[in-house]
C-alpha cells in the first residue's frame, strides 16, 4: 500500500539527489572551515587501520586524519591528472564524525563556469555520532559542481537547483533525516514516524523535503502552524535560485477553498456542498485546478479536513505534531487512510502508544530535545524541579521565577573573569593585582546575570493559571501588599544564587577557594520587584527597537541584531560601524565594499522608504494591537532616521542606541498588559495579540494550558514555568499540561534560538512524586534516555487511565444493584406518559394548523370589510341617505356614486352584514378577533415548543433507564 510505484521512485531520485547535494555543501564547509583535507590514501590507511579494531573509534580515525591533515594550498592537497585527463583531487573529510573520501574531478569551463564532478564516498564501519550524511558503509554521491567568474562555488541538483555553504538548507543532522528517509524509501518502507524534539527543526526538515520532491502535502494540526509552516516553506524555498531563476511557492491551504468553491452556508453544509469541495480539492490533489499550487498546507483541526481527506493520494505527505492525530478514534482512521495512499513521514516531539501502532517498528530517526541540546543547535536548559504541597505551587513559581540565574563557562554571551581582568589592568597598569581581579568577578556576575525574562507559563488548572497570572501584575502594578509577601524570600533565593556564581568565577584564580569565604562576602541584597521588572521591560523594548531600526538602516535581520544584544556583542558591532562611519566620504578607499556599500543605500533612504521597508518586515510588528503598533513603529523609525542623518553627516551611532531616552512603560501599556491568563477558548485574535506583544517586549508573561505548548516559537522566551497540580483521575485529553504530551511541548518554547541559557522551572504537586505519572524537565532535556523516559511515563499513564476506568465499572455495577428497584419505579409511568404526550402534541398540533388557517381567512375577510367601508364612507356623503338604501335619482347618475353603492348591494349579504351593521364596525370585530387568534398561536407554539422538549427528555430518560436497567425497548409492563 502507499503511493503509486512510479512515484514512489521519483521520490526516492529526487531526495537522493538533494541529500547527495546538500551533503556535498555540508562537505565544502568542513574544507572551508576545518581544513580536515588529506590524500586519499593517507586516509584510507587511517580508516582500515581503525577499522580492522574490535571497537573502531572515530575520534581516533580523526586525530590520526588531522595528524597528517594539509591546508589548501599544501603540497598534501594538489591536483593530480589521471588516466581520463581530467585533473583530479582526492581528499578525506570528516563531519558530524564520520569519514568520506572525496573525488573531485575538473570537468572544465562551460559559458565562463568552471564545473566539477565530485563523488563523495562513507569509510568508516563504525557508528558514529549524529551528523552523518550516509548510512551504508560504502554509499556513494555524485554530485555537480559550478565555479563561476564571482568565485562562488555551489552544487547544482538534477533538477538545477543551485546549493551554496550560505543556502537555505538543512542543517547536517536534519540532512541525516532525509537521507534516513531516502533510504526507506528504497527499502519499500514508506510510512515513517520521526522522533524529533522541540526546536529540532521539523519544519526545516519538512521544508527541505519540499524541496527535494516538489509539491508536499503538509498536514499540521491548527491554524497558527498553518501560518508558520506556510511561511517556513515560502522562505526556504523562495530563497533557492532552480535554473537561474528564484521562485516564492504559492501554497494551498484550506481556507483557500472557500474562494474557490460556491457554498451557500458554510456553516450548515448539504451534501452537495461536500461533493463540491471534495471534487475541488481533488483536483488541487491532481494538480488540475484553473491554479496551480506549488504547496499544500492543511489544517487537521479545520472543519473541511475530514471531508477531503480521502481525496489526499499518490502524494508526498509530511505530519508535523502527529501525536495529535491520534487522540480519537476519527483521526487514528484518517492516518491510517493517508498511510494507505501515500509515502508519508510523521513528525512528532512526542510519540503516543497509537502512533506507535501506526508506525510499528524502530523509528526512522530519535533526535530528542536534550539531544538537539547536545548538538548546539538550540539553547541549553537549566532545569529547575521541585516537588511540593498544593498551597505552595503558585507562590514558590512566583518567588523562583524572581530568583537569578547565571550563565556558565561554554555558553554563548559568557563573560569570562580572566579576560575582564586582563582588561582592567590594561586600563589601569597601576591598580593591584586583588583588586583588578576582584572589579572582574564583580563585572562578570553583572554580565553573566539573568532576571525577570520574558515568561510562558503552563498550567492544565483554570484557577492556578489566573492565580499566577494574576500576582506577576499585581507586582507589575506595584501592589505593595503582593510584593512584600515575596521581596524577603527572593531576596534569600538570589544570595544562594549569587553565591553559587560567585564561587565558580573566584574559581577561575583560586581553585581551593570554598564556599563559607565567598558566603562572608555577599550580603541579602535589597529587593525592588517592580523596580527590577520595570528595568527588564525597558531592556526588552529597546532590544526590540534598536534591532529593528538598525536591520533597516543596514539591511539585516532583526533577531540577529538581538542576539548581538543578549550577548553583549551589540556595542562592539556598533564601534565597528562607528569606525567606518568616521571615514564615509572622507576615506571611502578604507572601507571595505560590503560597508560601504551599505552606507551608500543609506543616502537613498527617508522615514517613507523606511516605514515601506518595516511593512515587509511584517510580524510581530504587523501583529501588535493597532494603537501599540503605531508607537512602536514610531520609535523604531524615529530611531532609524536618527541613524540615517548621522551617516549621510559622517557621525558615529552608538549612542543613539546606547543612550536612548527611556519608553514611556505606561503609554506604550507595556505595565498594564504585564501578564495574562488564556486558554482554548480565547479568542485566537487575543491570543495573536498577546504573542507579538510578547515578542516585541510589551508582554512579559503568558500563562496558559496547552493552546500555546505547541507551535508558538519565540526567541525571546528564555523562561518557562510548568505547573503540574494534582488531578484525581489521568485526563481524557492527552495534550494537557498534567500529561506526557505538553510537558515536552511547553518545555520547548524557551529553545528556539542558541544564543544564551534558558530555564524551564516545573511545580508539581508531591503526590505524584514516585508514581511515574509526570515527566520532570530534567527527563526532557536527557541527551539520551529522554525519548525512552516519555515512553515509559506515556504507558504508565494510560495504565493508569485504564485501572480508574475498570475501577469505575465495578463501582457502577455495586451501585446499579442498589439503585435498581428506585431506577424501575422511575421507568414504569413513562410509555405511558410519552404516548399520552404525543397524543396531546398531536391535537395541539392540529389546533394551531387550524388557528393559522382561521387567521388566514380572517385576514382575507378583512380586505374585504375594509373595501366595504371604504365604499359605505363614499355613500355616507350623500345628505339623508341610510346604510342599504338605493340613490337618489341625481346621485345614480353619477357614475363613482353609482360604482360605490353596486359594491355595497353586493359585498354585504355576501359577507352577512346585519342590516345596521357597517362596515367599519365589521372591521373593528374582525380586528379583535385577529389579535386573539394570534395570541392563541403564540400560546400553542410555545406549549409545543416545551411539550416537545420534554417528549424528547422523557425519550432520552426512558432509554437512558432500558440501558442501566437491561430493559428492551419492546417490553410491555
Amino acid at each position: 500500500m502507499g503511493a503509486e510505484s512510479k512515484i514512489v521512485e521519483k521520490q526516492i531520485d529526487d531526495l537522493k539527489d538533494y541529500t547527495d547535494t546538500v551533503a556535498a555543501v555540508h562537505l565544502l564547509k568542513e574544507v572551508v572551515t576545518g581544513g580536515a583535507v588529506v590524500t586519499v590514501g593517507s586516509a584510507k590507511d587511517s580508516i582500515d587501520l581503525e577499522n580492522s579494531k574490535k571497537d573502531p573509534k572515530i575520534g581516533n580515525v580523526v586525530k590520526a586524519i588531522l595528524a597528517k591533515a594539509g591546508k589548501p594550498g599544501e603540497a598534501k592537497s594538489q591536483w593530480v591528472e589521471k588516466e581520463d585527463h581530467k585533473l583530479h583531487l582526492e581528499a578525506a573529510i570528516t563531519i558530524g564524525g564520520a569519514v568520506y573520501t572525496v573525488d573531485m574531478t575538473y570537468d572544465g569551463l562551460k559559458e565562463d563556469k568552471q564545473e566539477y564532478t565530485v563523488n563523495i564516498t562513507s569509510k568508516l564501519n563504525a557508528e558514529v555520532s549524529r551528523g552523518k550524511l550516509f548510512f551504508d558503509p560504502s554509499q556513494a554521491a555524485t554530485v555537480k559542481l559550478i565555479y563561476d567568474k564571482e568565485g562562488d562555488l555551489r552544487a547544482v541538483t538534477k533538477q538545477g537547483l543551485s546549493v551554496e555553504t550560505k543556502s537555505f538548507i538543512p542543517h547536517a543532522y536534519q540532512t541525516e533525516i532525509l537521507a534516513k528517509f531516502y533510504n526507506s524509501l528504497k527499502e519499500g518502507k514508506e510510512q515513517r514516524l520521526a522522533v524529533m524534539g522541540t526546536g529540532s527543526g521539523k519544519s526545516i526538515v519538512m521544508a527541505g523535503i519540499a524541496q527535494a520532491v516538489g509539491r508536499t502535502v503538509m498536514i499540521v494540526p491548527d491554524k497558527t502552524l498553518v501560518d508558520q509552516q506556510s511561511l517556513e516553506t515560502q522562505k526556504m524555498l523562495g530563497a533557492g535560485v532552480v535554473n537561474g531563476n528564484k521562485h516564492t511557492p504559492s501554497v494551498f491551504t484550506l481556507e483557500t477553498i472557500k474562494r474557490n468553491v460556491d457554498v451557500e452556508d458554510w456553516d450548515k453544509l448539504a451534501e452537495l456542498d461536500i461533493q463540491e469541495i471534495k471534487k475541488y480539492f481533488a483536483s488541487v490533489i491532481a494538480d488540475t485546478s484553473e491554479d496551480h499550487f506549488d504547496q499544500i498546507v492543511l489544517q487537521a483541526e479545520h472543519p473541511l479536513f475530514k471531508y477531503i481527506a480521502d481525496e489526499i493520494k499518490d502524494s508526498m505527505v509530511l505530519i508535523d505534531e502527529s501525536h495529535r492525530h491520534t487522540f480519537n478514534d476519527e483521526d487514528a482512521q484518517i492516518l491510517k487512510g493517508l498511510k494507505d495512499r501515500n509515502s508519508i513521514l510523521a513528525l512528532t516531539a512526542t510519540p503516543t502508544s497509537k502512533l506507535y501502532d501506526l508506525f510499528p517498528g524502530e523509528p526512522l530517526d530519535d533526535l530528542s530535545l536534550g539531544a538537539a541540546i547536545e548538538l548546539g543547535t538550540i539553547r541549553p536548559i537549566q532545569p529547575e524541579v521541585a516537588y511540593l504541597v498544593e498551597k505552595d505551587l503558585v507562590t514558590q513559581a512566583v518567588a523562583h521565577y524572581f530568583d537569578d540565574y547565571y550563565l556558565e563557562e561554554g555558553m554563548n554571551g559568557y563573560t569570562d573573569p580572566v579576560e575582564l581582568k586582563e582588561e582592567i589592568k590594561k586600563a589601569d597598569t597601576g591598580i593591584e593585582d586583588s583588586v583588578a581581579e576582584q572589579q572582574a568577578i564583580e563585572q562578570a556576575l553583572e554580565l553573566n546575570r539573568i532576571r525577570c525574562q520574558r515568561n510562558m507559563g503552563f498550567s492544565d488548572d483554570k484557577a492556578t493559571r489566573d492565580k499566577l497570572a494574576a500576582i506577576y501584575q499585581n507586582i507589575a502594578n506595584g501592589d505593595v501588599a503582593t510584593i512584600e509577601q515575596y521581596q524577603a524570600q527572593v531576596a534569600e533565593y538570589r544570595r544562594d544564587s549569587e553565591i553559587k556564581a560567585k564561587l565558580q568565577l573566584a574559581k577561575k584564580f583560586n581553585s581551593a577557594i570554598d564556599r563559607e569565604t565567598i558566603e562572608k562576602d555577599v550580603p541579602v541584597r535589597a529587593v525592588d520587584l517592580k523596580k527590577d521588572i520595570d528595568k527588564e521591560q525597558q531592556k526588552d523594548i529597546q532590544r526590540t527597537i534598536n534591532s529593528y531600526a538598525l536591520a533597516l538602516v543596514f539591511n539585516e535581520k532583526p533577531t540577529d541584531l538581538a542576539e548581538k544584544d543578549r550577548t553583549h556583542k551589540l556595542e562592539e558591532y556598533l564601534k565597528e560601524w562607528d569606525q567606518h562611519i568616521s571615514k564615509y566620504k572622507i576615506k571611502n578607499d578604507e572601507i571595505h565594499d560590503l560597508f560601504l556599500s551599505k552606507l551608500k543605500e543609506c543616502e537613498e533612504k527617508n522615514r517613507v522608504k523606511l516605514d515601506k521597508a518595516l511593512e515587509k518586515l511584517g510580524a510581530p510588528i504587523s501583529k501588535l494591537p493597532a494603537e501599540q503598533k503605531d508607537a512602536i513603529v514610531k520609535l523604531i523609525l524615529d530611531r532609524a532616521e536618527a541613524m540615517v542623518a548621522n551617516i549621510k553627516a559622517s557621525q558615529p551611532i552608538s549612542d543613539i542606541v546606547t543612550k536612548a531616552a527611556p519608553v514611556d512603560l505606561k503609554a506604550l501599556k507595556a505595565t498594564e498588559s504585564y501578564a495574562t491568563a488564556i486558554d482554548m477558548g480565547t479568542d485566537p485574535s487575543t491570543i495573536g495579540d498577546q504573542l507579538a506583544q510578547i515578542e516585541v517586549g510589551l508582554r512579559t508573561h503568558i500563562v496558559a494550558d496547552q493552546v500555546i505548548a505547541t507551535g508558538v516559537s519565540i526567541r525571546d522566551i528564555l523562561n518557562v514555568q510548568i505547573i503540574n497540580t494534582n488531578s484525581p483521575v489521568i485526563e481524557s485529553d492527552i495534550n494537557v499540561i498534567n500529561g506526557i504530551l505538553s510537558g515536552p511541548q511547553a518545555t520547548g518554547r524557551c529553545v528556539r534560538n542558541k544564543d544564551v541559557e534558558a530555564r524551564a522551572q516545573q511545580y508539581i504537586d508531591q503526590r505524584y512524586e514516585g508514581k511515574g505519572l509526570i515527566l520532570t524537565v530534567e527527563e526532557i532535556i536527557h541527551p539520551k534516555d529522554s525519548a525512552a523516559k516519555t515512553r515509559e511515563v506515556m504507558l504508565n499513564r494510560e495504565k493508569q487511565a485504564q485501572a480508574e476506568e475498570q475501577a469505575i465499572i465495578r463501582i457502577q455495577s455495586v451501585v446499579r444493584g442498589y439503585q435498581t428497584a428506585r431506577l424501575f419505579q422511575q421507568y414504569k409511568p413513562l410509555p405511558h406518559d410519552i404516548k399520552k404526550l404525543q397524543d396531546d402534541l398531536k391535537l395541539a398540533q392540529e389546533r394551531l394548523d387550524d388557528t393559522k388557517k382561521s387567521l388566514e381567512t380572517k385576514g382575507k375577510i378583512k380586505e374585504k370589510f375594509v373595501e366595504l367601508a371604504k365604499a359605505e364612507g363614499e355613500l355616507s356623503l350623500i345628505p339623508g341617505r341610510k346604510i342599504g338604501q338605493a340613490l337618489p335619482p341625481e346621485f345614480a347618475r353619477n357614475p363613482f356614486f353609482y360604482l360605490q353603492w353596486v359594491r355595497e348591494s353586493l359585498m354585504r349579504p355576501i359577507l352577512g352584514l346585519e342590516q345596521s351593521e357597517t362596515g367599519q364596525e365589521a372591521v373593528n370585530k374582525i380586528e379583535q378577533e385577529i389579535k386573539e387568534l394570534k395570541v392563541e398561536e403564540t400560546k400553542l407554539e410555545k406549549l409545543i415548543q416545551e411539550g416537545t422538549s420534554s417528549l424528547k427528555k422523557m425519550q432520552e430518560t426512558k432509554e437512558q433507564l432500558e440501558d442501566k436497567l437491561g430493559v428492551k425497548q419492546e417490553m410491555t409492563l
